[in-house]
């Protein structure tokens, strides 16, 4: 019984002993200066990575926002046309309208001595009516709603892209240089931006502009059928065409793996396709 208790001892011993000799071989098989260069290459390798991704990053978020402020500059002047549409109709001057009647009864006084006659009322019923005003017609609410969601958009793809870069600018924040300690910095933020989807929020920045510009569109088309068909029928075909090559560019990468039109909405069909199929595809 004790030669039986004292063999897990001794095996654990001589395992203990041969990883021991495995890491020592290992770390003697590298001369300090190839470890160093090893290390300095490596660092060298996810700063590359690291700046590139920054870099791009920041491109596009200043091409986004040149395209958001000018789209918002646009988009403001047609609101400030559009909301007063909303508005009740400005009802008459009260002093006006008294002046008018009276000048109205004077013309249709007649005399016919001993009497003066007058064939206008004295206070007519428009006057003494106290009716609210009309409620707005429904195409310019609805033309106020596409507007105006598409300058929230457009304002909101602008300061989500201003947060971004701030981010981007503390992410950069001692980061000079290849040593240890900044190589494990780096490559600490570095899994932070992967972590917290930072770059899933720069790709969202071009969809919030694609919904602003399809509603600009779509509040461009309910004004001009109220005001001329003709123009409303051309404008539409236009933005059917633009619709449609959005669209198209949007679902084809999605069935074709060679396809080149890759885009934030592209990438997010593909995803909702590929979710789709594995939940409704049987399980083997």
């Amino acid at each position: 019984m004790p030669a039986a208790s004292a063999l897990p001892n001794q095996k654990t011993r001589t395992y203990t002993t041969d990883t021991t000799d495995i890491w020592e071989k290992r770390g003697s098989r590298y001369t300090p200066e190839e470890k160093a260069e090893a290390w300095s290459g490596t660092a060298e390798i996810v700063k590359t990575y690291s700046d590139e991704m920054v870099q791009r990053m920041n491109k596009e978020i200043d091409t986004l926002l040149v395209y958001a402020g000018l789209f918002s500059a646009i988009l403001t002047a047609f609101n400030v046309q559009s909301y007063p549409l909303l508005q009740p109709a400005p009802s008459p001057d009260p002093t006006l309208a008294a002046l008018a009647h009276i000048s109205a009864q004077l013309t249709s006084f007649s005399i016919n001595p001993p009497f003066v006659n007058s064939t206008a009322p004295a206070f007519p019923q428009d006057m003494l009516s106290t009716s609210s005003a009309p409620s707005p017609p429904s195409w310019a609410i609805w033309l106020n709603v596409f507007w105006f969601s598409s300058l929230i958009c457009s304002l909101a793809a602008a300061s989500i892209g201003i947060t971004v870069k701030q981010w981007l600018n503390h992410y950069l924040l001692g980061l000079s240089g290849a040593s240890r300690d900044v190589a494990r910095l780096r490559q600490f933020r570095l899994n932070g931006l992967r972590r917290w989807h930072v770059e899933g929020i720069v790709a969202v920045l071009p969809v919030l502009l694609q919904i602003a510009l399809g509603l600009f569109a779509a509040g461009l088309l309910v004004l001009l059928w109220n005001l001329h068909a003709t123009v409303a029928l051309v404008v539409a075909c236009l933005v059917g065409v633009l619709f449609v090559f959005t669209v198209a560019t949007s679902v084809l990468p999605a069935f074709r793996a060679d396809c080149s039109y890759i885009s934030p909405q592209a990438i997010a069909v593909f995803w909702l396709s590929s979710n789709g199929h594995s939940h409704t595809s049987p399980s083997l």
